[in-house]
Order: structure tokens, then C-alpha cells, then sequence
């Protein structure tokens, strides 16, 4: 005869099953939080690994020794860039938290790269970098500060053809030479180095002489004329002058042409979510197309000495969001710069006060 369960039997696998279902719903909830976690964490180092990689691409071509560290002005929109306090970023020390704006001036590498020559079938290089110290002169014997000088194996008619056409697609259809937008930049005596006199007088970072920040070191292109010689090989004789008085100027046979300073800028990011949760971190943005020694920085113009080459639209573009933190260190020995940036994610949270956040160092060289 067929027995039946009992009560206790009954409730026995009862409790069982639901002990069981616990445990199986608690091992599913694992499974997809991590399925969620990794999902989120890729997603994260793919986005960090790109940001890193183009501020990697921009620094790459930087003058060495013109980068700096900015602090925060008194408030973000304000237009007075005397609050602003900035230093070569060699000289940035482990409390100054506060510097988190990097800036640098860039060669003109789209210029020296050149296009291509159809007669002569090859690219056609815009500038060299090189001047043949064996012809310069003075333009004028009672103004030391100009010069006429030669480049070899240069031709700045490409030069300006390339810068045009790039500050045209910025919005800006003018000369750049008579509009002091590409300049050059001597490199110093070290064929690996750049100028490294006081940072305050050298690229006009801030132009302000009442506070002994100048831009000695740049200088503006006045003219030039483009020759070739038997072997169809182009010098360029340039008529240069330094953009703030200089008596006590040196050339060197090395040069960089400049067009643009660049600046890594976290602006503040006070996000809220659609569950009313805040986000306090930075949307990161590259900024460009702006000259300090114009009295341009990143937030606009200065515009001190009402110098009426200054302008007031510099272009900018979003590289990243939900950053929480970013820093910039100088190599003691060598010019390498290493960038950390964390970033969270707005929709993954750790705990109730932490998001999911992940963090990478790169060294630039």
C-alpha cells in the first residue's frame, strides 16, 4: 500500500526549496552585479584609455619647456586672467592640488609636415626648424630685436597656405603671419632643449608687463620671400621681430613655428540624475586656438594693453565626462609627463557614497 507524505514531510521540503531559492536568487544576483561591474569596468578603460591616448597625441608635439600648471581663477566664466596663478610645471610639488588646468604651446607640426609638391613629385616641407646663422643681419641698426634671417630647405608659402586654411576652419579667415597667430619660437642652445629663461617672460603666458610677464621669446614674422636654388631646393629669407622688447636677444640656429597654445581644462560638472542623485565631478575639455602671446588664454582674451591683435573666441572641444580627478608631474630628470585621470560611472554605484571608479597613469615622453 502506497504511503502519503506526512506534515512534517511536507513542510520538511518546504523549507528546503525556499532555502534553496534563496540561495539560488542570491547567486544569480552575483552573477548579474558582476555581469553589470565588468560590463561598466570595460566600458570605463576602453573611454579613460582613449581620453589619455589624445591629451598623449597633443602633448606629444608640445615645446618642451612652455607647459605649465594653471590654478583655478576666483570662479569658472570669470574674465579677469590676472586672478589666474600658473608655473612651469617642473616646479609643481605634491600640495598643489589646486593646479589642475595644464597648458603648452604646440609646434606647428601640420605646417613643417608640409603637402605635396606636384612638380617635384614628394612633400614639400614647410619649415625645417634650421637657420643659417651665416646669413643674418639686423633689419635696422638702432632695433636689435629684429632680424633678417634665412631657413633652409623652408618655404613659409606653404606655411601660410596650411595655417590659413586650418584657422579658417576655426573661423577665422586671416593672415596669419600679419595677424602674429603663427610666430616662432627659437629652441635654445641644446639640440635637444627649448628656451628656459623665466617661464614669465618667455611665451607671454598671461601677457601683463606691469607684472613682468612678457613674451620675449616669440617672435613675429613680418615678411619673407621664398627662393630655390639649381637643385629646385627652397630657403626662406624671413624678416622676424621679437613681439615684446627684447635688447638682449640671442639667436640660435634651431626654431620651432607655433600657432596655438592648448589647455587640458576639468570644468565643473554638478549633473543631477533622474533619480535626484548628484554627480560632482568634470566634464574635461581640450581647449585651442588661442594665443597667449596675444593676451589669449583659455577662457577668453585678457586683452590688457587693448592689443588689438587679441581675440576673443578661442574653440574648444568635450573629451570626456564624469572625470574626478586628474594631475599632471614633471619627470625630475628627463621632459616626460606623467598624466593620472580617474573617472566614474554615473549609473554603477559601489556603496551608497562611491560610484564605480577607475583610475590609469600615463608617462608621455
Amino acid at each position: 500500500m502506497k504511503k502519503s507524505f506526512t506534515l512534517i514531510e511536507l513542510i520538511i521540503v518546504i523549507v528546503i526549496m525556499g532555502i534553496l531559492s534563496t540561495i539560488t536568487f542570491d547567486i544569480l544576483s552575483k552573477v548579474y552585479q558582476n555581469y553589470i561591474y565588468t560590463k561598466e569596468t570595460n566600458k570605463i578603460n576602453e573611454k579613460i584609455n582613449t581620453v589619455i591616448e589624445a591629451i598623449s597625441a597633443k602633448l606629444k608635439d608640445r615645446i618642451t619647456h612652455s607647459v605649465i600648471v594653471t590654478k583655478y581663477p576666483a570662479k569658472y566664466g570669470d574674465d579677469d586672467s590676472d586672478k589666474v596663478d600658473f608655473k612651469y610645471i617642473g616646479d609643481l610639488v605634491d600640495g598643489d592640488k589646486d593646479y589642475k588646468i595644464l597648458e603648452w604651446i604646440n609646434k606647428n607640426i601640420e605646417a613643417k609636415n608640409g603637402m605635396w609638391d606636384s612638380n617635384q613629385k614628394h612633400i614639400q616641407t614647410g619649415w625645417s626648424g634650421f637657420i643659417d646663422l651665416g646669413y643674418k643681419s639686423h633689419k635696422t641698426q638702432d632695433d636689435p630685436k629684429e632680424f633678417n634671417l634665412t631657413t633652409i630647405n623652408s618655404n613659409f608659402d606653404i606655411v601660410k597656405l596650411i595655417d590659413r586654411n586650418i584657422t579658417a576652419s576655426y573661423g577665422e579667415n586671416v593672415d596669419t603671419f600679419e595677424n602674429n597667430i603663427t610666430t616662432l619660437i627659437f629652441a635654445g642652445n641644446d639640440l635637444g632643449g627649448d628656451i628656459v629663461e623665466d617661464l614669465n617672460q618667455s611665451y607671454g603666458w598671461y601677457r601683463n608687463p606691469d607684472k613682468n610677464r612678457t613674451a620675449k621669446a616669440v617672435f613675429a614674422i613680418l615678411n619673407y620671400e621664398v627662393s630655390k636654388d639649381s637643385n629646385n631646393i627652397p630657403s626662406t629669407e624671413i624678416n622676424i621681430t621679437s613681439i615684446d622688447e627684447n635688447n638682449d636677444t640671442t639667436l640660435f640656429s634651431r626654431y620651432f613655428l607655433t600657432r596655438t597654445a592648448y589647455a587640458i581644462v576639468p570644468m565643473e560638472n554638478n549633473e543631477t540624475l533622474p533619480d535626484g542623485k548628484k554627480i560632482n565631478d568634470y566634464n574635461l575639455t581640450l581647449v585651442y586656438n588661442y594665443q597667449p602671446w596675444k593676451n589669449d588664454w583659455w577662457n577668453g582674451k585678457s586683452n590688457v594693453n587693448n592689443d588689438s591683435n587679441a581675440h576673443g573666441e578661442v574653440n574648444s572641444t568635450l573629451i570626456a565626462t564624469h572625470v574626478t580627478e586628474i594631475r599632471f608631474k614633471k619627470d625630475v630628470t628627463t621632459p616626460t609627463i606623467r598624466v593620472y585621470i580617474c573617472i566614474q560611472s554615473p549609473d554603477v554605484e559601489i556603496n551608497s557614497t562611491r560610484n564605480l571608479t577607475i583610475c590609469k597613469e600615463k608617462a608621455i615622453f
